[in-house]
């Protein structure tokens, strides 16, 4: 029974039978040998290279005998020599019993070497026999054996066209190249955007490095706020003695005066004291030296044999320079250098914060704008006062020298505007009229020279100062050594003007005491206070006008009050002299005129803008706190004990009571009521 499967796909496809075709190549060839009549295999050479030839035409000799179908090769244009077309993907589809068994054992040689290339049926033969061959576009298990025009293709199924195609597995390889080239490009991205961290540098650095890059990052961070100076643009100068630095045979000296006399400063220098006659003489009738400022500086030039001075400077300030020089008959002659001194007005704003120096530089101000605040300021408060989070907006004139900043010469105008809204802000004016002359607030009112203020501004005097007060109760005299202020608990106390705090802590009698030394040997007392001013300790700078502490009653006090001292070189005296709060009127002749002036002075000062406060600094994470060590003295005895309050240090904002207040501290325990004993000061303190 014939199989139902076709042995040969040719015969399911209609192509010619196999026994056909092989009949007509034989009556074409002629010396093919029969299949089965014993005739030698062909050599394994000549099937070798019949399989080896490489391209595939249409010229044999017997082309008119073909059947009409397509070739087995369609032409490609310009081929490459050498080159094979890739296998079609049809090939791969056939009948695998038609691989397996081949149609004829052996092959007759070609005629010619341009003879057609190997049939694909011969792929089931002999391995050895055929080299590797790359596949054609038209490979398909079921061309028959002897096929001169090629195989035919099943019915619908075209021809592909020419080209070069690739195999699944090298899109396979292809793809997988690309695919490892994105992912290395991706690789190389994130190398670049995220920095490479080197762990045995870290391992090595420790702690220490860490600290050390957290500090780093901690001063990156609070770096100072940003400087806006002003751009200037220096001009050419005179002569100055500097230049003699350059010769070898001179010997130049510099240094300030420092509360030092003219010749006792040169002469520390190694001036002779003839040479220093004859700098006096040149400036004869110019310059004289008998006061000299603590800041003002001297150079000298001399010659290094003979100590003869060849050229003096004396600089007052960066306007303000005398020159003495050798003319050409060895006399010094004297002059004022001329440095193109001008003047110009400067508009600026600036936020207090911690630092107040940077806060001025970060408003574009020059060093030397405090001292001129502070001038205008004089009597009310000062810079020293300033609280962070205030604001200044400000007119000043300032003077240049060759172009460059020397100083400011004054205030025009000024705002202070206090860190609490609440406040009211203060305002200044620069004012000359026929009688008025310096610095006005918003009132027309200018404080007494030397500029004292009420440390309770606008509380009552309750009690005045009376070295020879009788005591009421015991009728004995009793001195009352200081002023009282009457105010309600927690008002605020300020200082009188500006020093350096001498004392804060308990003083007996006194209560709760603040001291301050201010110039001209001048110390003021603030007692019985409820608590001090945040922060406020022994040896601080406090300007006036500056929060010290709180009204109390503490001590040894009849009630809610501030007794305020005054000493002059240790001795006491009354505080009023100081004229506190002590103001002149505008005159009349002027009132008008400053009227006008200080409106116009309003308008620009509103019209400057308020500063942008600096940006906060990012503070470092805090390190993990280590376990404390064990201590070493006897744990302490339990709450309300008596050995609580006997060996407890009794510590202030001063230090340890053992230090002793200022003599003299506890001059107010005349009053007959007592109020809270301070031997352990409370936790409000």
């Amino acid at each position: 029974m014939p199989s139902a499967v076709p042995q040969n796909p040719l015969e399911a496809s209609g192509a010619p039978d196999a026994a056909e075709r092989s009949e007509e190549r034989n009556g074409a060839d002629g010396s093919a040998a029969q299949p089965g009549a014993g005739s030698p295999q062909a050599p394994r050479a000549d099937i070798e290279r019949s399989s080896a030839v490489e391209d595939v035409t249409d010229d044999a000799p017997d082309a008119s005998s073909r059947p009409a179908s397509p070739p087995l090769a369609a032409p490609l244009s310009n081929p490459r020599r050498g080159e094979r077309s890739p296998a079609a993907p049809w090939a791969r589809g056939g009948d695998p019993r038609a691989r397996a068994a081949p149609t004829w054992p052996q092959l007759p040689p070609p005629s010619s070497a341009r003879g057609r290339a190997a049939a694909p049926w011969l792929r089931g033969g002999d391995p050895r026999a055929q080299p590797p061959r790359t596949p054609s576009l038209v490979d398909a298990p079921y061309a028959g054996p002897g096929s001169v025009e090629g195989p035919r293709l099943p019915p619908g199924l075209g021809r592909p066209s020419a080209g070069p195609h690739l195999s699944p597995r090298m899109t396979a390889v292809f793809g997988g190249i690309f695919g490892l080239a994105t992912l290395t490009s991706l690789i190389a991205l994130l190398i670049q955007g995220v920095p490479v961290r080197d762990e045995r540098a870290l391992v090595a650095a420790g702690p220490a490095g860490s600290a050390a890059g957290t500090d780093e990052a901690a001063k990156a961070s609070s770096a100072a706020p940003e400087v806006k100076a002003k751009k200037r643009t220096p001009l050419p100068g005179p002569w100055r003695v500097s230049e003699l630095a350059k010769d070898p045979s001179v010997i130049m000296a510099s240094d300030v005066m420092d509360r030092r006399s003219f010749i006792v400063a040169l002469g520390d220098k190694g001036v002779p004291k003839a040479q220093i006659y004859r700098i006096m003489k040149a400036f004869d009738g110019l310059r004289k030296f008998d006061k000299c400022g603590r800041k003002d500086r001297f150079t000298v030039a001399m010659d290094r044999s003979t100590r003869r001075v060849r050229a003096f400077e004396y600089e007052v300030s960066a306007s303000e320079i005398y020159q003495a020089r050798e003319n050409e008959a060895g006399l010094l002659t004297g002059t004022t250098l001329d440095m193109k001194i001008a003047e110009e007005e400067v508009v600026a704003a600036f936020y207090v914060g911690k630092d107040l120096t940077s806060a001025y530089q970060s408003g574009g101000l020059e060093p030397g704008v405090l001292d001129v605040i502070d001038d205008a300021l004089s009597g009310r408060m000062s810079t020293e006062s300033f609280e962070e989070g205030s604001t200044v907006r400000l007119i000043a004139m300032e003077e240049t020298a060759l172009g460059m900043f020397s100083r400011y010469k004054k205030i025009v105008a000024l705002e202070y505007r206090p860190a609490d809204p609440a406040e009211k802000p203060v305002r200044i004016y620069d004012f000359k009229g026929q009688e008025a002359r310096g610095y006005f607030d918003e009132r027309g009112r200018q404080p007494y020279a030397g500029g004292w203020r009420s440390p309770v501004p606008g509380a009552p005097v309750t009690s005045k100062f009376n070295p020879k007060r009788m005591h009421p109760v015991l009728k004995k005299i009793m001195p009352h050594n200081g002023t009282d202020f009457g105010a309600p608990t927690g008002t605020p106390v300020y200082s009188a003007y500006r020093g350096v705090v001498d004392w804060v802590g308990p003083a007996g009698p006194s209560g709760n005491l603040v001291t301050v030394s201010h110039p001209n040997g001048i110390t003021t007392g603030y007692a019985h206070l409820s608590r001090y001013a945040p922060g406020i300790k022994s040896g601080m700078k406090v300007g006036t006008h500056q929060l010290v502490g709180y009204v109390g009653s503490t001590g040894r006090s009849t009630g809610p009050h501030l007794h305020f001292t005054a000493k002059k070189d240790g001795k006491y005296f009354d505080a009023e002299t100081l004229q506190l709060d002590g103001e002149r009127v505008m005159p009349g002749v002027d009132r008008a005129a400053f009227a006008a002036a200080k409106e116009a002075l309003d308008k620009r000062l509103d019209a400057i803008p308020l500063p942008e406060p600096p940006p906060e600094p990012v503070k470092p994470e805090a390190a993990e706190p280590a376990e404390p060590a064990e201590p070493s003295a006897p744990p302490p005895a339990a709450a309300g004990s008596d050995a609580t309050v006997s060996t407890a240090p009794q510590v202030g904002p001063s230090g340890p009571t053992e230090a002793q207040p200022p003599e003299g501290a506890g001059d107010d325990e005349g009053e007959l009521i007592e109020g809270p004993d301070l031997k352990n000061p409370s936790e409000t303190m």
